[in-house]
């Protein structure tokens, strides 16, 4: 850890003379320090070195030294010592004022002390630091040792390494989620051009400094640590610890991507809920460990979605596969709030989500969306809501054959919800040109319109179905105001001839809208 202007003018000797210009440069480091006495020096000037002069370089021109910090604060110079009393009796009132301008620390040294004394009085600070941070080094590594040594199962391991290396610090999964942060950053300036290469780099961004490290397992990249850097300089000495460090977090990453964020009471509940969907242990039992584990989404209303794939190939179910998805899931800041608890199953990843109304199955519906794989192959398939754990069951075998319906339809939607796939299934056989008939008997003044009103209609419409003819959801759903939609449904009743408050008029709806979605 290098020593700044401000730290140099603490040390004696140098403490003996005055910083009497550029104060605004006092925390500049301090790499090196020269004697001068040749006019031509600047050229071989470097960042950080210091220059210690008897101003015999330009004694006769205050213009000249003018011109020498210009040139030194140019190539990022610590600063310019000056011992008067020889060629200067004070220092010229332009050089001070051009110094202020510019934040170039301009030194009066210390006139009874030989530069050879201001120097090693510097030089002997410099070392009694380096051992400091040595032994700083060498205790943050037993204390890293003793995270690895002494990892409990409630720990979170990524704080206890953060806490050791003490610099804030952020993970970041493989596919780009935040899984931790600790900094002030916001995700936006921690996750600039995204995706990375996977290598480490130093970088600064808003007058911060950040050292990122790819996190390994057996050569593949799993993710990211980034590490918050003070403004100073860090020494090489500290570079093996945060790689030390990265490998820890590495192994904690791939950890989680094995098992979830699971306590040993998480994976025994993983269990009994495997073991009761087979008909194997009893709900009490599930119930029982849910309260162990502190699992509390079989307490009130839920809903149950299972992840799988669109068709069904063994690549497609591997567990690797699907534990990716469980951990953008449980750590994505998109879905990680609907606070769902995950499980591996023969079917795929089973997700139970507590719910308090249609409109929040909605939100988890688009907040999967968002979340999903890209490529296409996976699909969420959701139960109906159940308000009691004696439904559990029914709910995953909901999910399943939501699924299996969805392969014989050829569906191609992301999101499947039972209810709606269950009466397309019963209507699959259902020529077109009847669907149509339908369609334009319902919602003719709409179908035969092609105006972008006439399709915000339909969407209205769409929505209002999906969201069990519910104002509040359906408003929640279009990103719109209640009274809104409230206004867009009275002029459709007109328009349609409909009673949307009606039952008979509701299904025709209903009927209507599911037709349209099965012709797409």
């Amino acid at each position: 850890m290098l020593l700044t202007v401000e730290d140099a003018m603490r040390v004696f000797p140098l403490s003996e003379g005055k910083l009497i210009a550029g104060k605004a440069g006092g925390l500049r480091p301090l790499k090196a320090v020269n004697i001068i006495d040749a006019p031509d020096f600047v050229q071989w000037a470097k960042e950080g070195d210091m220059f210690f002069t008897t101003a015999y370089v330009f004694k006769d021109s205050v213009e000249e030294a003018i011109a020498t910090i210009r040139s030194l604060h140019q190539r990022q110079s610590a600063g310019l010592g000056i011992k008067l009393g020889r060629f200067w009796s004070e220092m010229p009132a332009a050089l001070i004022e051009e110094a202020d301008s510019l934040g170039f620390p301009l030194i009066e040294l210390p006139y009874p002390f030989a530069f050879s004394d201001q120097i090693n009085g510097l030089l002997q600070e410099e070392i009694n630091r380096s051992t400091l941070w040595l032994k700083r080094v060498v205790e943050k590594q037993k204390r890293l040792m003793n995270v690895a040594l002494y990892q409990s199962k409630t720990d979170n391991p990524f704080q206890r390494i953060s806490a050791v290396m003490e610099y804030p610090m952020a993970i970041v999964g493989g596919r780009g989620h935040i899984l931790y942060n600790d900094t002030a950053c916001s995700e936006g300036e921690l996750m600039s051009e995204w995706p990375w290469k996977a290598e480490p780099r130093r970088m600064t961004r808003n007058n911060r400094q950040f050292y990122r490290l790819p996190l390994m397992q057996e050569d593949e990249g799993i993710g990211f640590a980034i590490f918050v850097l003070p403004a100073e300089y860090m020494p090489k000495s500290e570079e093996g610890l945060f790689h030390q460090a990265s490998e820890m977090l590495a192994y904690y990453l791939s950890k989680m991507m094995e098992n979830g964020s699971d306590t040993y009471w998480h994976q025994e509940l993983g269990t009994m809920i495997n073991h009761y969907l087979d008909e194997g242990t009893s709900l009490d039992t599930v119930l029982h460990q849910a309260e162990k584990a502190g699992v509390h989404v079989l307490e009130n209303k839920f809903v149950c979605v299972l992840c799988a794939a669109e068709e069904n190939r063994d690549y497609l179910l591997q567990p690797a596969r699907l534990k990716g998805v469980r951990q953008e899931l449980e750590f994505n800041p998109a879905i990680r709030d609907k606070r769902g608890y995950h499980v591996l199953t023969d079917a795929g990843l089973l997700s139970i989500y507590p719910v308090s109304g249609t409109g929040t199955v909605q939100a988890i519906a688009s907040a999967l969306e968002a979340v999903s794989p890209k490529d296409g192959q996976l699909r969420f398939a959701f139960s109906t809501p159940k308000d009691s754990a004696i439904h559990l069951a029914e709910a995953y075998g909901e999910c399943k054959e939501t699924i299996k319906l969805s392969r014989k339809l050829y569906a191609q939607e992301k999101i499947l919800h039972f209810d709606t796939i269950q009466m397309a299934h019963l209507f699959q056989y259902v020529p077109g040109d009847s669907m149509r008939q339908y369609c334009r008997h319902v919602l003719g003044p709409l179908i035969d319109s092609d105006t972008a009103q006439a399709q915000d209609m339909l969407q209205t419409l769409d929505a209002y179905v999906t969201n069990e003819g519910l104002l509040g959801d359906t408003a929640k759903h279009l990103y719109v105001h209640r009274n809104t939609v409230s206004y867009r449904l009275e002029k459709l009743s007109e328009l349609l001839g409909l009673d949307f408050k009606k039952p008979n008029d509701f299904m025709k709806l209903r009927l209507a809208i599911l037709f349209l979605r099965m012709m797409d």
